[in-house]
């Protein structure tokens, strides 16, 4: 069975954008392919998350709410990863995911991803490159935001 859609869809991912193609294989291989019916829950708020979810075929939804309480929901599609921030950090669903028809998903086992990046330091060092990266983003849009915000003048 050629793993080439799934590995496609992991290199697309901001986390594994520059992980070597074949420890991608291995990502890919040892997670969890899951198939789910129209309307059923993958999870919901408050389920232990021990794994994040790549959406391989189909479409779902993320259900959660705004800061000010009102329901949201988020339509997913192929190639939409899940959960992401479950791969460090142990912890309830804040959210819900639900199928909207019959789809399929790649679940990635905190544990399992745990035990490669000790098994391949360079995936290690590559997540954390990726991480690094991406939360400097995140510090020059903060710092680009609080700059527009200032009053005048000052």
């Amino acid at each position: 069975m050629s793993m080439a859609p799934e590995i496609s869809m992991l290199r697309d991912q901001p986390l594994f954008v520059d992980m070597d193609p074949v420890r991608l294989e291995v990502l890919a291989f040892t997670s969890e392919r899951r198939h789910y019916a129209t309307g059923d829950y993958v999870f919901e708020e408050g389920d232990f998350a021990d794994g994040a979810f790549l959406l391989i075929s189909g479409e779902a939804v993320l259900l959660d709410h705004d800061g000010a309480g009102h329901p949201r929901a988020t339509r997913l599609m192929p190639g939409d990863l899940i959960g992401e921030h479950v791969l460090f950090a142990e912890g309830p669903w804040q959210t819900t995911m639900r199928a909207v028809g019959a789809i399929e998903t790649l679940r990635i086992s905190r544990d399992v991803f745990h035990r490669l990046m000790g098994e391949f330091p360079e995936m290690a060092g590559q997540v954390a490159r990726s991480l690094a990266d991406r939360l400097a983003n995140i510090g020059d849009t903060l710092s680009a935001l609080s700059k527009k915000a200032a009053p005048k003048g000052k």
